[in-house]
């Protein structure tokens, strides 16, 4: 089977396995095989964008699969055609069923490779065919609730799962929900930025799975950020949860309480700082973009989120930190901030600005 790397990137791990990212994406997967596929997309982000938005139309699509569905056949097909067809593809499709308007309306769209399109479309066909071929019998497993919610650049959405939790997602965010949830577990694999107010089932205990961290509801409201730079965090404003990594046991874990933040490093230690919950913790919950002492790499992955922007920043000002908060301002005025504050000059090239040091020479 052809192989899609992403542009620009010939180092990083190609996306191949598309049996482990079906698994993923419907719930099937293994918290292992999932910590997997989440950190090859994460390097990916391009196919990670129109995988999830994939997922998220193929909900509604599920019940017309048709029972005599080739596979293989519709697998090898879409093979060839990565292989053949290197034209470039032109944009990412409109998120044409927001439920909650993000405050960043003017969103940059994203122009997508074919590879990458590529891809997502061999794991459509995958996904869809062995979905269908899982769930032929019983048929009522065709119409059940969808296992995934997906957000695309610069949109929020909601939803509420079967046991009654509610789930608010950040952009360019996604939960995918287990495989028996809502009777033999309540274990969901989340990715992005999540606010989740838990029905507490002390039988069947809430296990959020973000990245390598493992986190376990005690009658909880809390939020997630999977993809910080520097590690999994958790906010905690009601109850408490257990904190820890996902290849230790619950015992080795941290308990954190009503106001208290923890935060995954990335070295595998796990920090709490109590009483240390604030406003800002769930600022985007109310499209708000909030930078406290933020790091360039911190800012650079908000706004690809939030905005669709590509931040090129010169060597020379990485060290720098950033403190502004951005309430629905459109992305030119967002960007124009930040070159301030960072007293630098920039150069647009479509959706990637370039940021270097004032009177800097071009590179």
């Amino acid at each position: 089977m052809s192989e899609s790397r992403h542009p620009g990137n010939p180092g990083e791990e190609p996306i191949h396995d598309w049996e482990a990212l079906a698994r993923h994406f419907s719930g099937e997967a293994t918290p292992e095989e999932s910590a997997r596929v989440e950190s090859l997309l994460a390097s990916h982000p391009e196919e990670a964008r129109v995988l999830a938005s994939l997922e998220a139309a193929l909900a509604g699509l599920r019940r017309d699969i048709p029972a005599d569905l080739d596979v293989e056949r519709a697998l090898a097909q879409v093979s060839t055609r990565i292989r053949l067809d290197e034209r470039p593809q032109s944009q990412h499709p409109e998120d044409r069923n927001r439920r909650i308007t993000s405050a960043p309306a003017q969103a940059v769209r994203w122009r997508v490779p074919l590879p990458a399109m590529a891809a997502a479309a061999l794991l459509a066909v995958g996904l869809t065919s062995w979905l269908a071929l899982r769930d032929r019998q019983p048929e009522q497993a065709l119409v059940e609730q969808p296992r995934m919610l997906a957000t695309g650049v610069g949109v929020r959405d909601s939803l509420t799962l079967p046991d009654g939790t509610r789930v608010i997602l950040g952009p360019m965010s996604s939960v995918s929900l287990r495989s028996g949830y809502g009777s033999d577990n309540r274990e969901l694999v989340m990715r992005g930025d999540a606010w989740f107010d838990v029905a507490h089932d002390g039988a069947r205990p809430f296990t959020v799975w973000a990245g390598d961290a493992t986190i376990v509801d005690i009658g909880t409201t809390f939020t997630v950020r999977s993809d910080s730079v520097t590690g999994v965090e958790v906010a905690v404003t009601r109850g408490s949860v257990n904190l820890r990594r996902a290849s230790t046991s619950a015992t080795e874990g941290v308990i954190l309480e009503a106001g208290d933040n923890g935060i995954l490093q990335n070295d595998g230690q796990v920090i709490a700082r109590r009483d240390a919950v604030t406003d800002d913790d769930l600022a985007w919950m109310q499209g708000k973009l909030v930078f406290r002492e933020a790091s360039v790499n911190e800012v650079i992955a908000s706004l690809r989120r939030w905005y669709g922007i590509e931040l090129r920043v010169d060597a020379s000002l990485m060290n720098r930190h950033i403190t502004a908060t951005f309430d629905g301002e459109p992305a030119d005025r967002v960007v124009e901030v930040i070159r301030l504050v960072l007293g630098a000059e920039l150069e647009k090239r479509g959706d990637t600005v370039v940021v270097r040091p004032s009177g800097g020479r071009k590179r």
